[in-house]
């Protein structure tokens, strides 16, 4: 389906919970789930793939040495989910620490879910004086209790992706052609530009890290 959609390269963000399960088991699982994965696709002409992962935020985040190894292909970038009641300074203070301290480019993921979320206006705030990176999920412009949001982001001009945030083929297909031809009937064709152009450069550099 991604291959349909014109997607030459896809990286898997498999969830981590550090509540619900340990550093060790973690990383076994994906990790066997990554090479299963790959047998599978071996000299076919499906997207390349990548291996990452998408991360929970936990307190004092930005002094944990394990969080090298949820980084995109290990790269320097890490994709990080946030709860609706994490945004507080301490939240601020871990991704500057992240960022200043250990080199982390952290990603913020899916933005738009956390509109209703207690400190909001802050977290935009803060993204835009720090330049903080963040992504939206493309099917979240086809979601009525989102889209309004993610547009909104989009105009503001502190979104860098777009992703697909694909769970299966049935519930939360991806939906990259749909959401990019929406972008660009909707706010206009230099914000598809745009979004092509960051991820063509994250691309580049996440590639560079073998």
């Amino acid at each position: 389906m991604m291959k349909k959609q014109g997607i030459t390269h896809v990286i898997a963000t498999p969830h981590f919970y550090a509540m619900d399960e340990s550093l060790e088991d973690y990383i076994n699982r994906i990790n066997l789930s990554y090479n299963k994965l790959m047998n599978a696709v071996n000299e076919t002409e499906l997207p390349k793939i990548y291996l990452g992962s998408e991360v929970l935020y936990y307190r004092y985040i930005g002094q944990s040495e394990s969080v090298y190894k949820f980084c995109l292909n290990k790269s320097q970038y890490l994709l990080l989910e946030l709860t609706d009641n994490c945004i507080d300074s301490g939240f601020f203070e871990d991704i500057i620490k992240l960022r200043d301290n250990m080199g982390i480019t952290p990603i913020i993921a899916h933005l738009e879910r956390y509109y209703k979320a207690s400190g909001y206006k802050k977290l935009l705030k803060f993204i835009r004086d720090e330049k903080i990176l963040t992504q939206i999920n493309a099917s979240s412009l086809f979601i009525d209790s989102y889209s309004k949001t993610a547009e909104k982001l989009i105009k503001k001009g502190i979104i860098n992706f777009i992703a697909t945030d694909a769970h299966s083929p049935i519930s939360r297909p991806p939906m990259m052609k749909e959401a990019l031809m929406k972008i660009s009937e909707r706010l206009g064709q230099e914000y598809l530009s745009g979004f092509i152009r960051n991820s063509q450069i994250l691309l580049e550099q996440i590639d560079a890290k073998k």
